[in-house]
């Protein structure tokens, strides 16, 4: 009885370490954020994490794919999305973190649709924002 405790006691102590390493956000940059422009190719609507892919135009007018990271969609859905709040062809404006290294992907904080109505991410709670962000009801988010 005795070794079975210590061991439930040893896991339940390890597994949630374990889980905040699976969710370690290292490979972003931790203290800027960037926003990029661009028309979305593909959404990823999967657990564990959602993935939102859009070209954008670089500096010398060539179109490159970012692939930027958010959260599961039942995080997003708590947020007031849904599988079709961001369809392949709109256009958006991403404030994200981007990948360490300058590479073209990030970690999304929020997005604002062509309307103006902005989509936080949860990962993204601590971004700061340039604007409110809301539902898709259009009411303000916490």
């Amino acid at each position: 009885m005795t070794r079975k405790f210590f061991l439930l006691a040893a896991l339940a102590i390890v597994l949630p370490n374990l889980a905040i390493a699976h969710h370690s956000h290292v490979n972003y940059e931790p203290n800027d954020t960037i926003m990029v422009r661009g028309t979305v190719t593909e959404v990823q609507w999967i657990n564990p994490h959602t993935w939102f892919f859009i070209n954008v135009m670089n500096e010398d007018g060539v179109e490159e794919e970012w692939a930027l990271e958010s959260g599961a969609p039942s995080q997003l859905m708590r947020r007031g999305w849904s599988a079709e709040s961001i369809k392949p062809g709109d256009e958006i404006t991403a404030i994200v973190k981007q990948l360490r290294g300058g590479a073209n992907g990030g970690l999304l904080g929020t997005i604002i649709l062509s309307d103006g109505t902005a989509l936080c991410d949860p990962f993204g709670a601590n971004l700061p924002l340039t604007t409110v962000c809301q539902d898709n009801s259009g009411n303000p988010l916490q």
